[in-house]
């Protein structure tokens, strides 16, 4: 490469030294003949050319500077989408250039940053969720070794361990869904399954939680679709995390209402309570991770549950729609039917 670059500069330089011994002998000539009107033209075309080439190599060279200047910009991450030129030029093409691969460059390092800011934030929610339980095993561990202590006591000490035990699972489990469904890690495998049946599921891996309040749980139907097309396993993780919601939520001797109800283009579940409910306002934030509403911050919770039930169902291209009552909530689940 660099000898075909010194080849093809070695012509240019001998074209060039022809072209000026032709003009010199034609010089000659016409001094020779004394024609000076002619020879006085050939003095002034060779003037403007230089002149030309003067105004070229200085405006060839204020490029250059300019191109410079917008890689230092560049490698000092200043902004140069500031610069215009509205020229036709090869600065002007590499200016667009420049400035598209900042755009591309700022892109991924403002996405580089979110995912850090994501990554340091859950951490800090880990180990902020995780100090509680594990210092409850920590203490209760260290009076178990206390040999004076009765029966009675050590039953309660052992069973204050488990539940930090259930309560360390649990919470580890719901990071890393939340974790993967963030990174998008989480595949849904979608085929046409009994709704009513997911729905049945659901209820059933909470039905112990809600015999303890003596909460009823009804399960509805209004021509709705036995066949929809979702991910059983995934969908009904969503279901679980609503109906445990409201049963956390409710008051004892209550009914949790689980409604199904189709039309042309989507299936629905509507889960309704009597529960605590939200402030105006918070109809969208309770879907962020790890928010608590307002009305329920003095209770035990985490936060994931509603974040994690909207990324599983926007995971099957639906959607979630909460609405207030005086006392109580009803969340839905939307699904769109096949090829709508």
């Amino acid at each position: 490469m660099h000898s075909e670059n010194k080849g093809s500069a070695m012509i240019k330089k001998g074209i060039v030294g022809m072209n000026a011994a032709i003009i010199v002998c034609f010089a000659i000539i016409l001094v020779y003949q004394k024609n000076w009107i002619l020879l006085f033209l050939l003095a002034l075309l060779l003037t403007s050319l230089y002149l030309l080439w003067v105004d070229q190599q200085k405006e060839y060279q204020d490029e250059l500077g300019e191109i410079s200047l917008w890689l230092e910009d560049l490698l000092q991450k200043k902004n140069i989408s500031g610069y215009s030129i509205q020229q036709d030029t090869l600065a002007a093409k590499l200016l667009s250039q420049l400035q598209r691969v900042q755009n591309m460059y700022g892109g991924i390092a403002a996405r580089v940053e979110k995912e850090r800011d994501g990554i340091k934030k859950l951490l800090a929610e880990i180990a902020h969720q995780l100090r509680t339980p594990l210092s409850n095993m920590e203490t209760y561990l260290a009076l178990l070794e206390d040999n004076s202590i009765g029966d009675t006591e050590k039953k309660a000490y052992i069973k204050a361990v488990e539940q930090s035990e259930d309560k360390l699972h649990f919470l580890i489990e719901k990071f890393i869904v939340a974790a993967r469904l963030e990174n998008q890690i989480i595949q849904i495998h979608k085929c046409d399954s009994n709704l009513k049946e997911t729905v049945a599921q659901a209820v059933f891996q909470v039905r112990k939680k809600a015999e303890e309040k003596n909460i009823n749980i009804i399960i509805q139907e209004e021509a709705a679709d036995k066949k929809v097309l979702h991910d059983r396993n995934w969908l009904c993780e969503a279901i679980y995390n609503l109906l445990d919601n409201s049963i956390k939520y409710s008051p004892v001797f209550t009914d949790i209402i689980v409604k199904l109800t189709s039309n042309e283009m989507f299936s629905e579940i509507c889960i309704e309570d009597s529960g605590t409910g939200i402030q105006k306002g918070e109809e969208n934030k309770i879907f962020q991770l790890y928010y608590r509403g307002s009305n329920i911050s003095n209770q035990e919770g985490y936060g994931m549950g509603l974040f994690i039930a909207r990324e599983i169902v926007q995971k099957h291209d639906g959607f979630m729609k909460v609405r207030r009552k005086d006392a109580g909530l009803i969340m839905s689940i939307v699904l769109p039917k096949a090829g709508t």
